[in-house]
């Protein structure tokens, strides 16, 4: 174990990481060769990673953000006090189609994804993003961690915090834009089924404080780490309800109002 405080190369760990994707071998933890390694570390790995993912169009173009470690118990069991962000490629797009391809073990979370009206450069406050929003869908990521040893939310953060695959539902339109007027989004029931039986069922206000709450925090958090925001980009807001391991069978995510995703692994 090296026990210095540096950081390996960026370019040579950005290079390893993707060579490891591209070999589905497991990313490596960045915590064991360097403990001391601090959260903003990670980020200047993940942009490192990201820009190399870019760089050899493997996954396509960047195509949003999401934020994970939303729930305190996810934050408790990574040894973190907040959120972190991922980077969505094009790549990891999935149809809701029988089945599902997947090449790695997954875990199954429903959220809630944002379209962006057009591109964002400025700090969002909780009261105007809805401006900012062109549409809401109901969402599936499979999120993949791929870590040689359990994580925690610097190894996470690392190696682009478990981003992988992710199903989009039908789109929702609305008048997001005046607070007092938009749907009530954290009161939509969110369920999730494998065949007949029942994983989860929780309410989307469910995550920090609320929706837009976690929304704004994803929009300022991207902005703050230097990653762009452009019209159409996805903002995925964390996982309602608990993670569940991808088994094979016929699932149904039930959104509400907003509608139901069906798919097959």
């Amino acid at each position: 174990m090296n026990n210095s405080t540096h950081l390996p190369d960026a370019s040579e760990w950005a290079a390893e990481q993707l060579q490891r994707l591209r070999d589905q071998r497991p990313y490596r933890n960045l915590s064991a060769d360097y403990p001391n390694a601090s959260i903003e570390d990670a980020y200047s790995l993940q942009r490192a990673f990201v820009n190399a993912l870019i760089e050899a169009g493997d996954w396509g173009s960047v195509v949003g953000y999401k934020a994970a470690l939303t729930a305190p118990q996810a934050q408790q069991a990574m040894g973190s006090t907040h959120p972190v962000v991922g980077v969505l490629f094009g790549g990891g797009e999935r149809l809701a189609q029988r089945p599902v391809s997947t090449d790695r073990p997954v875990m199954l979370e429903t959220e809630l994804g944002f379209r962006l009206q057009h591109g964002l450069a400025t700090t969002q406050t909780e009261q105007a993003v809805g401006a900012c929003i062109r549409s809401v869908t109901p969402m599936i990521e499979l999120a993949a961690p791929n870590l040689e040893q359990r994580p925690n939310a610097i190894d996470l953060v690392a190696s682009n915090s478990a981003t992988y695959a992710f199903i989009s539902g039908t789109a929702v339109e609305a008048d997001w834009q005046d607070p007092s007027a938009r749907p009530n989004l954290d009161r939509v029931s969110i369920g999730l089924f494998q065949d007949s039986n029942i994983l989860h069922a929780e309410t989307a206000g469910s995550i920090m404080q609320g929706q837009w709450h976690a929304l704004t925090w994803l929009l300022n958090e991207v902005m703050r780490l230097g990653y762009p925001l452009a019209a159409d980009h996805l903002l995925m807001t964390g996982s309602v309800g608990a993670l569940h391991p991808g088994k094979p069978g016929d699932y149904r995510a039930e959104y509400g109002a907003l509608g139901n995703i069906e798919f097959t692994l």
